[in-house]
């Protein structure tokens, strides 16, 4: 059962990510080669079909709290109040069409979107196997596996390189994982959730906070009024699939 649609008055809530740590942010993004799409359906990569929701894909994977924080606040200063508070309320964690996607296919938050976002086919499968092929014996051989298991999976036909001299030291980046690690360093340096929030956290999960999780979970551990987290949060956390 999924839990109850959250009411929750985003409007009033001040911003959440400190300048200096958005600016941070924004300079990590910049390192990522721009994308133009040349796709017969724009959007189409953002909604799933039947087939891929029961093959377990999701349409807006984990995203570093940095980024959630960064992303709610551009959703509290552009959207208006309605479409505010609905992504501000959304709990779902695997929703079949992207909260952010607009009717004609593009993207709402297309200027704080996500790195998963913006990573998605920057690399052609041929610069996936020779970054591979590079680290192999320089960075751990899991995370070696892991970049290819991600990256062979996000290869878009349909996009162009707008910056190809940015390829090389971007798929460095992703093979030794350093935007992650600077994203998770960015996470250490902001606000954390409010004591009675993280209480709960630490007794349900164990953890003093999460590193990366849905949109959906981290509105239900950011934004849900604190008595319905007493009550449901332990059973919002058992059914998670994609937190982390």
């Amino acid at each position: 059962m999924k839990p109850p649609f959250l009411q929750i008055e985003p409007s009033r809530e001040p911003r959440r990510l400190p300048e200096p740590e958005r600016r941070r942010l924004q300079a990590v993004y910049d390192q990522v080669p721009a994308v133009s799409c040349h796709c017969d359906r724009l959007g189409q990569c953002c909604e799933l079909t039947n087939e891929e929701m029961e093959a377990d894909f999701a349409t807006m994977y984990p995203l570093y709290s940095v980024e959630y924080l960064n992303i709610v606040d551009y959703v509290q200063d552009h959207f208006e109040a309605g479409r505010r508070d609905a992504v501000l309320a959304l709990t779902e964690e695997r929703p079949a069409r992207c909260p952010f996607l607009t009717d004609s296919g593009g993207c709402s938050i297309y200027p704080v979107r996500p790195l998963v976002c913006r990573t998605y086919g920057v690399l052609s499968r041929e610069a996936v196997e020779e970054a591979a092929r590079g680290a192999r014996g320089k960075v751990s051989a899991q995370w070696v596996a892991s970049f290819l298991f991600t990256e062979r999976h996000t290869v878009c036909p349909h996009t162009r390189i707008v910056a190809p001299e940015a390829l090389a030291a971007h798929a460095q980046n992703m093979v030794r994982f350093n935007y992650e690690r600077e994203l998770l360093k960015l996470g250490e340096d902001t606000e954390r959730p409010e004591k009675a929030r993280a209480a709960e956290l630490t007794s349900v999960a164990g953890l003093k906070r999460v590193t990366r999780w849905t949109w959906g979970g981290y509105n239900v551990l950011m934004r849900s009024p604190l008595a319905w987290l007493k009550r449901n949060f332990a059973g919002y956390w058992r059914r998670s699939e994609l937190a982390e």
